[in-house]
């Protein structure tokens, strides 16, 4: 009876991880590229029937997509970067139909207008004068504005990811990680 009540507490025990994992497995895809890849006429098949891109990852057992934020991804002349021209109201629409296929939705904020990286993490032109306080402010009212956007739009933010790539630092000069310098000189 003593070992029944040990297999009892094992298989309950066991039960509860497995049931856990299942819930924790995250299978996810940077879909930030998807808006500007349909606006310049691509189109997506599985085996020849032509689906909406986020319904193949759906039925391929995605279940997160991540999308990434830049501030303004525009030139001086309001042209758009390319990569994906990854502003809030574009990344608002895919969230959007992301939701509409039950996908869970991961925002990533660069902080930039452009790629930010572990060898580029510069600040958006309009934050270019911002340091200390002012620039603590503006990260956080940018975040707090994208935020309520999507959701006065519909759309449930499951998790966000703030900056992109930090391993030295981010929003240069001001948040740039002066010890990572020093390690590579080394």
């Amino acid at each position: 009876m003593k070992n029944l009540w040990k297999a009892g507490i094992m298989a309950l025990i066991f039960s509860t991880l497995l049931f856990a994992s299942e819930k924790l497995l995250i299978l996810g895809v940077d879909v930030s590229m998807l808006h500007e890849i349909e606006r310049l006429g691509g189109r997506f098949y599985d085996i020849g029937v032509e689906k909406d891109c986020l319904e193949i990852l759906k039925d391929y057992g995605v279940n997160w997509i991540r999308l990434r934020i830049w501030n303004d991804p525009r030139d001086e002349f309001k042209r758009p970067l390319g990569g994906g021209n990854c502003d809030h109201e574009n990344m608002t629409e895919l969230a959007a139909r992301a939701k509409r296929y039950d996908l869970k939705v991961l925002i990533d904020f660069h902080y930039s207008d452009w790629w930010a990286d572990p060898g580029k993490q510069s600040k958006p032109k309009a934050w270019r004068d911002l340091h200390g306080e002012d620039l603590q402010k503006a990260l956080y009212d940018y975040t707090k504005f994208v935020l309520e956007y999507m959701k006065e739009r519909g759309v449930h933010v499951d998790m966000v990811q703030l900056g992109n790539e930090l391993n030295n630092g981010f929003l240069w000069p001001d948040g740039q990680n002066i010890w990572s310098e020093r390690e590579r000189v080394r």
